[in-house]
């Protein structure tokens, strides 16, 4: 096998200053193709191994028609213009703007480029002149942005069509093998789009705080998916399609803090605190049409359970399952059915499932600490994420005495010894708080 890529960049840079006016600009061209071809062969029973893959025609599986041999070769190519101007006036007023048209073989002959705006603007408002003797701020500045980036998502020849071998025919005295599409070819394939747009404030006051508040909605566009095509038109019972789109809103804040400071002893402190929710905004067409999606099948033998489902409108992250509603006298699980009654776990159905839960986290948060005393200083740094559930796939496998599995834990015959039940069930019982807080770093340092 053997990879490689070819690849080009250049920029030219220019600035322009006339008084209170800065221009900076920058432009480029970017070129990369990459390559991937590989071939192999196959033969067994050999009389001698000294010859390793040096003979490897000795074998006899070649003889008798069992070798395998196979080639292949792919390759793609992305090519860009882009261009920034940055503008500043009497620092008080910033802006951006760029523009990225982008192109990819990858893609359909009327969609292979792209075009990729963004601008943002900011405005330091505790430079202007009303804010001359409001010594206590520092610097009060409002700032919006708004951008779209491509993405080259899929895999290479996905809106070509492609041929294989698929059948030998008898032609003229002999048999000829045959070559016919080997999937759906989407000639309107195309980028898929990440729209950002932010709007903020950052703030310096009293020269003892710092930080910021921003408000944040990214979208997803044009997701590829394999949707069901009809037959006819298509040959195929499958095919990619650019079509569904997700939103990502929330809430982002950061703030630092010098708690303490003096000659020989300071104390500052800077956390930050994130709160969001993604939900599928599309998903169908009038053409293409999913009622939802079904991620992650459970495993084991026989199931096709899944644990995820989302349907459009509906949060990224949902647990669909079974609702647990208690232990019978029998130590068998209860759910609720689909009426709210409640049922042995042997007699639901699909039809008594529900959201149960989400594991996708709504808040995220840090907080750092660094101390100074003299010549020593210490840091702690932790993270963490709260708002979700986690899946406790150890007590759902091999946590109940009933589990199909050879050993089990010992708490199956201690905590959960009340219940008989195998558990093989995806229901809420297997639901638990999902928040975590991790110490990441701890440092302890001396300056000689």
């Amino acid at each position: 096998s053997r990879d490689w890529l070819k690849q080009f960049e250049w920029t030219v840079n220019h600035t322009l200053n006339r008084g209170d006016h800065l221009f900076r600009s920058v432009a480029g061209y970017s070129f990369a193709e990459d390559f991937s071809e590989n071939m192999s062969m196959t033969n067994y029973d050999f009389s001698f191994d000294q010859f390793l893959y040096h003979d490897i025609g000795a074998g006899s599986y070649l003889s008798s028609g069992k070798a395998n041999m196979g080639s292949n070769k792919s390759s793609s190519r992305l090519v860009a213009l882009f261009g920034r101007v940055n503008y500043s006036w009497r620092d008080l007023l910033t802006a951006t703007t760029s523009l990225r048209y982008e192109g990819s073989s990858r893609f359909g002959v009327n969609n292979k480029w792209g075009y990729f705006p963004a601008v943002s603007g900011a405005w330091e408002i505790a430079n202007m002149p009303f804010m001359e003797n409001v010594s206590e701020v520092r610097s009060l500045r409002l700032r919006a942005s708004y951008g779209v980036t491509g993405r080259r998502a899929g895999s290479n020849y996905q809106s070509l069509q492609t041929y294989r071998p698929r059948h030998n025919y008898f032609l003229d005295g002999r048999w000829v093998t045959g070559f016919a599409p080997s999937k759906n070819a989407n000639p309107d394939l195309q980028w898929e789009l990440g729209v950002a747009t932010n709007v903020g404030v950052d703030f310096d006051i009293f020269n003892r705080f710092r930080g910021s508040v921003e408000y944040f909605d990214r979208r997803s566009e044009n997701l590829l998916y394999t949707y069901s095509a009809p037959q006819p038109p298509f040959l195929y019972p499958s095919i990619l399609v650019n079509l569904g789109s997700t939103k990502n809103v929330g809430v982002e804040t950061s703030l630092e803090a010098d708690i303490i400071l003096k000659e020989n002893f300071s104390w500052q402190m800077s956390g930050t605190y994130t709160f969001g929710t993604t939900k599928l905004t599309k998903l169908s067409d009038d053409v293409f049409q999913a009622a939802y999606l079904d991620l992650y099948q459970r495993g084991g033998l026989g199931t096709s359970e899944y644990y995820f489902r989302i349907e459009e409108g509906g949060k990224i992250g949902q647990i669909f399952g079974y609702e647990h509603a208690g232990i019978d006298e029998n130590g068998e699980l209860l759910v609720y059915s689909e009426e709210g009654e409640l049922i042995p776990k042997t007699a639901a159905d699909n039809s008594d499932k529900r959201y149960i839960g989400n594991t996708a986290p709504k808040y995220f948060f840090s907080w750092i600490n660094s101390v100074k005393y003299k010549n020593w200083d210490l840091s702690l740094t932790t993270r963490g994420a709260a708002g979700m559930d986690m899946w406790n796939g150890q007590l759902f496998s091999i946590g109940l005495k009933g589990s199909p599995a050879n050993n089990v834990l010992r708490t199956a015959y201690t905590t959960y010894d009340h219940i008989t039940s195998d558990g093989a069930i995806l229901s809420s019982f297997f639901l638990e708080n999902g928040a975590w807080l991790n110490i990441e770093r701890i440092t302890l340092g001396y300056n000689c």
